[in-house]
């Protein structure tokens, strides 16, 4: 039979099928159990282990269910060749994190079988909370959406929903499901007034996220000489004050900035004029540009990029219960 070093506690914290599973899993990840490897029968281990050879079918289950077993009738159970799991140097670092908790939590004096049962109940916990966990991503323009979500996406591996700003005024059927079936609702700091004022008896998490603008734009706004009276247009002129603020979180100094919104278009045409350079934000670029005269500079602000306290706010969000506004 297979040597597999595996400790169960019968009377533990966690189920005995859990134990097993979690060892054999482990034995895998950290490849002490090549792919190809066959493993006992459930017969076998069960009388190695001194348990139930059902306890050992169930565990047995739960791996072919994540990918990291195959079983056969008449062949046994071989772990896969390629395991639909984390890479080796994941692993590694993982591992690191893990004895380092290990580390902490007996120092407050709770020991491995407490702390293993902790983690794993708080590990489902946080699965189940996710799967729940619906978000959709509210922009101006279907470009900014689509964009946005997939970075999103791609951070927090979540199914992001894309929604128009203006589809919120008078939402078609299939918009109302997507708001009745969604836990958070996102958008920018530039919109997340809209969003309440559209949306104003919800009950869902409206979240404000911070965006950066992009590099190419950030250097060519560097670019520009100390002193010059700059324009930056928004939607409105809070949402001017925030490109400003951005700007300057990113280390753009010694411009004089004026702020206008196009939601006041007779004090935008007033300002234009006066300003060699004009900063839109790519959500109203193409209401500012036909404004200006050939003479003057235009710089598009392209937010597409989020800002990773952005990412570590929606995570803290989908991973609780608490409301976050």
């Amino acid at each position: 039979m297979l040597e597999m070093e595996i400790r169960i506690e019968p009377h533990g914290q966690l189920p005995v099928y859990v134990q097993l599973k979690e060892q054999i899993k482990f034995l895998i990840l950290s490849g002490e159990l090549e792919p190809g490897a066959r493993l006992p029968t459930a017969k076998q281990l069960g009388g190695f282990l001194h348990i139930n050879r059902n306890t050992v079918l169930k565990a047995y289950r739960e791996l072919v269910r994540e990918g990291l077993i195959e079983c056969r009738r008449g062949a046994g159970c071989t772990v896969l060749e390629q395991p639909a799991a984390i890479s080796q140097s994941v692993f590694g670092r993982l591992l690191a994190v893990i004895d380092d908790a290990i580390e902490q939590a007996s120092e407050l004096g709770v020991g491995p079988d407490d702390f293993a049962a902790l983690a794993y109940a708080r590990a489902k916990q946080r699965q189940d909370v996710q799967a729940k966990r619906r978000l959709i991503f509210v922009e101006c323009s279907p470009e900014g959406a689509d964009a946005l979500a997939h970075k999103i996406e791609e951070k927090l591996d979540l199914e992001v929903t894309a929604v128009v700003l203006r589809d919120l005024e008078q939402p078609t059927p299939e918009v109302e499901e997507l708001l009745q079936d969604a836990e958070v609702i996102a958008t920018t700091f530039f919109h997340i007034q809209e969003l309440r004022e559209l949306l104003p008896k919800t009950k869902k998490q409206l979240v404000a996220l911070s965006v950066k603008p992009h590099l190419d734009s950030l250097v060519e706004i560097a670019g520009i000489p100390q002193g010059t009276t700059v324009l930056l247009v928004c939607l409105s002129e809070s949402g001017a004050s925030d490109m400003k603020r951005s700007l300057e979180d990113a280390g753009i100094k010694g411009l004089d900035f004026s702020l206008r919104g196009v939601d006041e278009p007779e004090r935008l045409a007033e300002a234009v004029p006066e300003h060699p350079v004009v900063v839109a934000s790519d959500y109203v670029a193409g209401e500012v540009l036909p404004l200006l005269r050939p003479d003057q500079t235009s710089i598009v602000l392209d937010y597409t990029t989020l800002d990773e306290g952005a990412i570590y706010l929606l995570r803290s969000v989908i991973g609780k219960e608490a409301p976050v506004t």
